[in-house]
């Protein structure tokens, strides 16, 4: 290894002539994938309260209107896992950013598109425009937040299957969704009593398209270093 090598044994970094190891590189990326969950999931549940304060105008916020926010949300979600399962073993990098990039636009039209969908569902029966209405509004940028979380648990846990160490399937799991589910419980807290109040409900729209924008701009930047597929 060297005169100017050294082990750090309890980071289990290498530096070999000022560079760092595999092994610290590995560290770098993971903490930023982790970054970009914690935004995702703030970004996917405050999304879910501004949904909820943009019906209201139009269709008040009945448990028919709620009962709709949750069941699209989950179906955005739900189709959204199994994208982006199908792909984490393949190509995680490039759909994760294209899956952020995808939420940022998603997330930013809602603001535009809300009113004009919103007016056109007002001579529908409740139930049916809350529905209607959430599928245009609600669906696709839930979709493709859904992605992400599986592609970053391809990605954590892709160095262990090349090097034999690193993070397992279950332990980048756990950390994916706990550290998302954490995002998203400091982000409601965060929209619902001190943003929108500050700011209004279309400029927290806004913010929360520029968090995924610079989610997806991470994991550019990523892929471009380590050349990841």
């Amino acid at each position: 290894m060297g005169p100017y090598c050294s082990r750090r044994a309890r980071a289990k970094t290498t530096i070999c002539g000022g560079s760092l190891s595999p092994s610290s590189t590995q560290f770098r990326m993971t903490t930023l994938l982790l970054t970009v969950s914690f935004l995702e999931g703030g970004a996917l549940m405050a999304f879910e309260i501004l949904s909820s304060k943009i019906y209201t105008p139009y269709l008040g916020s009945s448990i028919y209107v709620w009962t709709s926010i949750l069941t699209i949300t989950l179906s955005g979600l739900a189709i959204g896992y199994r994208i982006g399962g199908k792909y984490a073993d393949t190509t995680p990098a490039r759909k994760l950013e294209q899956a952020l990039l995808l939420a940022a636009v998603t997330v930013g039209l809602s603001s535009f598109i809300s009113v004009p969908v919103l007016e056109s569902m007002l001579p529908l029966d409740v139930r049916a425009a809350s529905l209607i209405g959430g599928m245009a509004i609600i669906f696709l940028p839930v979709l493709a937040m859904g992605m992400v979380s599986p592609l970053i648990v391809g990605l954590v846990s892709k160095s262990r299957t090349s090097t034999g160490s690193g993070i397992s399937v279950p332990m980048a799991a756990g950390l994916v969704y706990g550290i998302g589910t954490l995002g998203g419980i400091l982000l409601l807290l965060t929209t619902t009593f001190l943003l929108i109040p500050a700011i209004g409900i279309k400029a927290s729209t806004f913010l929360l398209s520029g968090m995924l924008l610079l989610g997806a701009l991470t994991v550019f930047t990523l892929r471009d270093r380590t050349n990841a597929q």
